[in-house]
């Protein structure tokens, strides 16, 4: 009789089993249902990297947020996706789109973060090859430099040359894409670079190539807050909570970045395909938290924009860093 009954108890507890897990899953699958979405536009480049880390850490699944990170090919259109209400944070991005976004169509964004570049961990410099007869600023009166294409690194250039006592005119500036650079500058297309990470680590880890110069950016204003991320006042409006998780989420990947550099540096190779050797010489640069981002250093950007002709109005920083009021309660 014992025998007999032994096969229905174990039925039953394979399907109590079954139903608890069958409960479970269904549990499981509600709470990833109901946490909110961020949707994060990027970069592959290394501004990226807290994206990364907080990726690779789990630091959105910690906040109770659900990430979407979505990749693009350039600042315009990260700047355009967040325009159509695709994203809703741009993190590592170049300030100059954000800046001619606020003069255009104000009150779309804030600035939550922002790069503080100097010449020790800056993303650019200009480089020629190793037996070129150039060897100081002044040397360029005559010649061709590759730049990255776009109006505002050919402005910023043209401004650096004046600073440096260099008619802009003398020079041909020739607007080259980064996986075209290295190889124009070989071939002797161009006689030197402006370029930026990883470009400019790449020619000097392979040899024969040394720098000509430093940071651009950064003799022209130093720290330069060149780089921004950003998150949508209308996200920010419509889902507070999830908005201020989303930028802690971020904001802990820098922290993160901080303590462990190597392995933070490491994840370059994983996301963006850099060599392992490439990856660990490359310059990071440091970036703010949200209660260090810089007002006065902002609107000395947006001033030197304005003064070389990039954006066509000088705007107030305060309207691109100004916390986003909250909607009043009904």
């Amino acid at each position: 009789m014992r025998s007999k009954r032994l096969p229905s108890i174990l039925l039953l507890m394979i399907s109590v089993a079954a139903v608890s897990l069958a409960g479970l899953l269904a549990s499981c699958r509600r709470v990833h249902e109901d946490r909110a979405e961020v949707r994060v536009a990027y970069l592959q480049i290394i501004p990226s990297l807290p994206v990364f880390v907080a990726q690779e850490q789990g630091l959105f699944d910690k906040e109770n947020l659900r990430l979407k990170a979505i990749a693009l090919s350039s600042s315009n259109d990260l700047v355009n996706a967040m325009v159509a209400g695709q994203a809703d944070i741009l993190p590592g991005t170049s300030l100059v789109p954000i800046i001619q976004l606020e003069i255009h169509s104000p009150g779309r964004v804030r600035i939550f973060s922002h790069s503080r570049m100097n010449d020790s961990n800056a993303l650019d410099k200009i480089i020629v090859k190793e037996e070129s007869p150039i060897h100081a600023v002044e040397g360029l009166r005559g010649k061709k430099i590759g730049v990255f294409p776009g109006t505002a690194p050919s402005h910023m250039l043209s401004a650096f040359f004046k600073k440096h006592g260099v008619d802009p005119a003398t020079i041909s500036m020739v607007q080259l894409p980064p996986q075209a650079q290295i190889s124009s500058l070989a071939s002797g297309a161009v006689d030197a670079l402006f370029a930026y990470e990883p470009v400019t680590t790449t020619a000097l880890v392979h040899g024969g190539y040394r720098q000509l110069f430093g940071s651009v950016y950064a003799d022209l204003l130093n720290p330069c807050p060149i780089g921004a991320s950003v998150i949508s006042r209308e996200f920010e409006h419509k889902h507070p909570q999830a908005a201020a998780g989303a930028v802690r989420a971020l904001q802990h990947g820098v922290d993160y970045m901080a303590a462990h550099p190597a392995e933070s540096r490491a994840l370059l190779t994983k996301y963006i395909k850099l060599p392992p050797e490439i990856a660990a010489q490359v310059n990071v640069a440091d970036v703010t938290l949200s209660n260090q981002v810089d007002i006065s250093n902002i609107q000395q950007f947006i001033d030197l924009l304005y003064q070389i002709g990039e954006i066509p109005e000088r705007i107030d920083a305060h309207r691109l860093v100004d916390p986003t009021p909250a909607v009043p309660a009904r």
